[in-house]
């Protein structure tokens, strides 16, 4: 067996790369269809050098040359924008408060992390104080990208961490990519916090989508105007790179400073509304319960706790018009609770979630006492969770309050919500089970204490 020499001949590269070359522009003075088609290899790197001082100048940037070719920087005006690091510190998956934050944003020619997908435009920013500072690094003939990227490394400190919204699956691989193929090491970062996550689990109950143009108008306020859409994106930069007009790029350039700011205004955001405890008492109980859940996830037990606490005392809220779903109510959600149920619990389901979860967070707290309370409130509650409260019910007045007379009562009125579930044709197969062998413990267990009692008398 033959094996295929290795390409290790730089001259067999060369001439390699030069035939691909020809094949995609023409020979010097063919006759190929575009207006960069049949031109002289100097005559091209001069209509780039051109294109990269219009767009400098258009763009009101600085045209920068380098060993690994020539990048446009454009650094746009800062703006006040103070945030509280310590405060933000605590928000689940937020980084330290002295370790620095780096906003980033990409424009690119396609959206697949692969080898022919380029980030044409990246958009950086971070604070300095209370100011929030921005610089944009704009590509205008793929042959420089080995500068920017140099460019980019130079910018990312170490010890930083990324700031992206969808960036841990799109931006920074796709970046990573690129410095790999340039034949150039990504630069080192201490972490990444990916806002999209963050929005889903906190926000996204009163958001019509996640998009960051969503949180835009309906969380932050803001509203763009005049925005170009994403899919026109790669076409105006592939257009200016057949010789097109180089203006059009400034709305692509507009689009990518919003982005990157919009991320700073949504770190304010979360800063101002979740940052304290105090700030939470007024924020509305959906984002409590979000975060109540971001904070369980991460171990966070006392915050989440101290969340759902915020969200079930303060005032009940309307949720906007945009994000109301419809609850469905199954008969046996109908049938199974209690004629005489009344009160926030059985008209918000929502509220009902939160007190299961309090109950659970109480459980793993080791504050059995208040668990048990919180477990009754969701049983008397009625609805589909009814039986399975009864049996949390059930085991703490067992296992912990000692009392298994009171422990079977519980156990019977789960009992009478599992078979009148199943003559509806829903049974609850699991809380049969549980049921049988937790009356056959308890009986057995009363037994013996009334044998006791007996030989005692």
């Amino acid at each position: 067996m033959v094996l295929p020499r290795p390409m290790g001949d730089i001259g067999i590269l060369e001439r390699r790369l030069e035939r691909l070359r020809l094949e995609r522009h023409g020979a010097p003075g063919s006759s190929r269809d575009g207006p960069e088609a049949g031109r002289p290899w100097a005559e091209l790197a001069r209509s780039a050098e051109s294109r990269a001082e219009r767009l400098a100048a258009a763009l009101d940037g600085t045209w920068i040359r380098g060993d690994g070719g020539g990048h446009v920087r454009i650094e746009p005006e800062s703006i006040r924008l103070p945030i509280d690091r310590d405060r933000i510190a605590g928000l689940p998956d937020h980084p330290r408060p002295d370790v620095p934050l780096i906003c980033l944003d990409t424009e690119t020619t396609g959206l697949a992390t692969g080898a022919g997908t380029v980030a044409f435009l990246i958009g950086l920013g971070w604070w300095d104080g209370d100011q929030f500072r921005q610089v944009q690094l704009l590509l205008p003939d793929q042959a420089g990208e080995p500068g920017m990227l140099d460019a980019l490394a130079e910018l990312l400190p170490a010890s930083g961490w990324l700031v992206t919204y969808n960036g841990r699956s799109f931006d920074w691989p796709l970046l990573v990519a690129r410095f790999r193929l340039n034949r150039r090491s990504p630069p080192p970062l201490a972490g990444h916090l990916d806002l999209l996550p963050f929005v889903r689990r906190v926000f996204r109950h009163r958001l019509t989508d996640a998009r960051l143009k969503t949180v835009e108008t309906e969380l932050l306020g803001e509203r763009r105007g005049h925005d170009i859409e994403g899919w026109e994106i790669p076409g105006r930069y592939l257009e200016m790179l057949r010789g097109g007009p180089v203006e059009p790029i400034a709305e692509v350039v507009r689009h990518n400073h919003e982005d990157v700011r919009s991320l700073a205004r949504l770190m304010a955001h979360a800063d101002r509304h979740l940052g304290a405890s105090s700030d939470r008492r007024s924020a509305p109980a959906g984002d409590l319960f979000g975060l109540a859940r971001a904070y369980r996830r991460t171990r966070r037990d006392r915050d989440a706790l101290d969340c759902l606490d915020a969200a079930l005392e303060g005032p009940t809220r309307p949720m906007p018009v945009a994000a109301m779903r419809p609850i469905r109510r199954s008969w046996t959600t109908i049938l199974t609770q209690r004629a005489d149920a009344t009160g926030p619990e059985l008209a918000s389901p929502a509220r009902l979630e939160m007190i299961i979860e309090r109950a659970r967070l109480l459980r793993r707290l080791g504050r059995h006492r208040e668990a048990l309370e919180a477990w009754r409130d969701v049983a008397h509650a009625g609805g589909p969770d009814a039986a399975l409260a009864w049996i949390e019910v059930a085991k703490c007045l067992e296992h912990r309050e000692r009392d298994p007379a009171g422990a079977l009562g519980a156990c019977a009125a789960a009992d009478r919500l599992a078979q009148r579930s199943r003559l509806l044709g829903r049974p609850l197969r699991t809380v049969e089970a549980d049921l049988g062998r937790r009356r056959v413990r308890l009986g057995r267990r009363l037994r013996r204490i009334a044998g006791l009692t007996a030989a005692r008398t």
